[in-house]
């Protein structure tokens, strides 16, 4: 078993296309990010920079929507938080039901909303400037952080959205290259390339055509050949997976409209329950530390933030993702706090001890889901602990706050999530399967490559969901999945002659 966890590591960790640039790229957007914090005397430079690992895309399009788009998001919340204050900062409970209530509105948008990740951030972000207030309980003062809060944010988004428009990859590029390695991977559709890229289904290329358009790389014609190429290359790669020769798709079929709410968002009580979960989570230890005066762990509710996911497989794999990263992070600030800061006297040092952590870090984010969230928690600790005043740490103390918070909150979130209500991995692969079942019964001969990913789109979740269900300690379910696997292609087998 050590064996082939250390080989699914080693290829977790091996070069791919447009790694090395990614972590490069944000390694230099984070040395130019601490340069201005500490040039400008920006409080919180370790956030800061932590924003460029959250903010950075693959391709320029979607690194300036994205960028735009928080910042946007930064502003109102600034703008609101400071009206909303006015009205609570005087009364606790009233502080206490916005916190929770942006909570829960945050996490519910995440699962219920084409907003995901960006409504939860949203409800963390509000959430946390509330809590501010116990810190910060001058007004004037309240008003003045909450506009540095701005500045923070607006740094680093700025400064990647340059970036992108100057040097980012173009996302007609990064088209391009999805096209050739699907063509690539007929050569081995079994491999684990052809099972990412099929697994992955159409959306990606679907947005880099987008983001292609909205910039002019590629209308009209042109627009409309590289659709055609796009689903060519899903069609044959999905044909040779299930043992039919590769022929040319028929068509290629715009996407669908994606709706704000996902089906069944106000009726499936799991959206509902995930909600209160993390809501109760955040009181709980906005509670204890509030209780006990030990803001210093407040990490501890930004981590109920952030591993809280649908299921309690996903949550124990985030879980132990975050304290993986967050140990790693905090021991290589230790050693660089204690043992070369000293011999570093003026910002291009510090620029130096940076760099090797920071690429590191951004390397493992830029990875699969299995390991990414460990990259920005690495640099998360790493940042906390080195950056975390305008001159060289003087104690350890922060970064051993910040990591006790990670675990208390990692803690909670476990005990919260396996009492009330647990969902488990499991049992929605197992969902999933039965969805494939259902779809495969009505379905007509699919005719090109979108028609194939909408059939694999639920055989997709449940291997996702089956991988998560290890960390549940239930039984494998590869026997499932096998069986599930056999009739999808044999579905696809026998329609390829109709199709024809």
């Amino acid at each position: 078993m050590r064996v082939a966890s250390a080989q699914d590591l080693l290829a977790e960790l091996a070069p791919r296309d447009g790694r090395l640039a990614g972590a490069l790229t944000i390694t230099g957007l984070v040395l130019v990010t601490s340069t201005l914090a500490m040039a400008l005397r920006v409080p919180e430079a370790a956030l800061s920079c932590y924003l460029i690992f959250f903010a950075y895309r693959d391709n320029a399009g979607d690194s300036i929507y994205t960028a735009l788009k928080l910042a946007m998001a930064a502003s109102l919340g600034v703008f609101l938080g400071v009206l909303l204050l006015r009205g609570v900062i005087e009364d606790p409970m009233l502080r206490l039901a916005a916190l929770l209530g942006a909570t829960f509105l945050g996490m519910f948008l995440s699962q219920a909303s084409r907003l995901g990740p960006l409504a939860g951030t949203a409800g963390f972000v509000f959430a946390f400037l509330l809590t501010l207030v116990d810190v910060v309980q001058v007004p004037e003062l309240m008003n003045r952080a909450l506009e540095w809060v701005w500045v923070v944010v607006v740094i680093p988004l700025g400064l990647s959205a340059l970036w992108a428009g100057l040097a980012g990859r173009r996302p007609l590029r990064c088209a391009e290259n999805r096209i050739v390695a699907r063509t690539l991977a007929l050569a081995d559709p079994h491999g684990s390339a052809a099972q990412t890229l099929l697994d992955e289904g159409m959306g990606p290329v679907d947005d880099y055509r987008e983001f292609a358009r909205l910039i002019g790389e590629s209308r009209g014609e042109e627009a409309a050949r590289l659709a055609y190429r796009a689903d060519d290359s899903f069609y044959r790669l999905a044909l040779a997976e299930a043992g039919v020769f590769p022929r040319h798709s028929q068509t290629a079929s715009p996407p669908e409209p994606v709706p704000f709410f996902v089906p069944h968002a106000f009726s499936d009580p799991r959206h509902l329950r995930f909600a209160l979960k993390v809501a109760l989570a955040v009181l709980i230890t906005y509670a204890f530390y509030t209780a006990f005066g030990l803001f210093e762990i407040h990490t501890a509710m930004i981590t109920c933030f952030y591993v809280a996911l649908g299921t309690r497989g996903e949550t124990h794999h985030r879980i132990a993702l975050r304290i993986t990263g967050a140990l790693l992070g905090a021991v290589a600030g230790f050693i660089t706090m204690l043992w070369l800061m000293p011999q570093v006297d003026d910002i291009g040092g510090l620029l130096l001890l940076l760099f090797f952590p920071t690429f590191i870090a951004a390397w493992i984010g830029l990875g699969s889901e299995k390991i990414s969230y460990a990259g920005w928690q690495l640099a998360l600790c790493f940042f906390l602990v080195v950056l975390a005043g305008f001159g060289p740490p003087t104690g350890v103390s922060t970064a051993i706050e910040r990591v006790i918070g990670i675990l208390f909150g990692s803690g909670v979130i476990m005990v919260v999530f396996a009492v009330l209500w647990p969902e488990s991995a499991r049992d929605d692969a197992l969902e999933a399967i039965d969805e494939m079942d259902k779809t495969l019964a009505t379905a007509s001969p699919p005719r090109c490559g979108r028609d194939i990913a909408k059939l694999r789109t639920p055989l997709a979740l449940a291997i996702r969901l089956s991988k998560m269900a290890r960390y549940e300690r239930t039984a494998d379910l590869a026997p499932q999945i096998a069986a599930a696997e056999a009739r999808y292609h044999a579905f696809i087998r026998s329609t390829a002659h109709a199709a024809a």
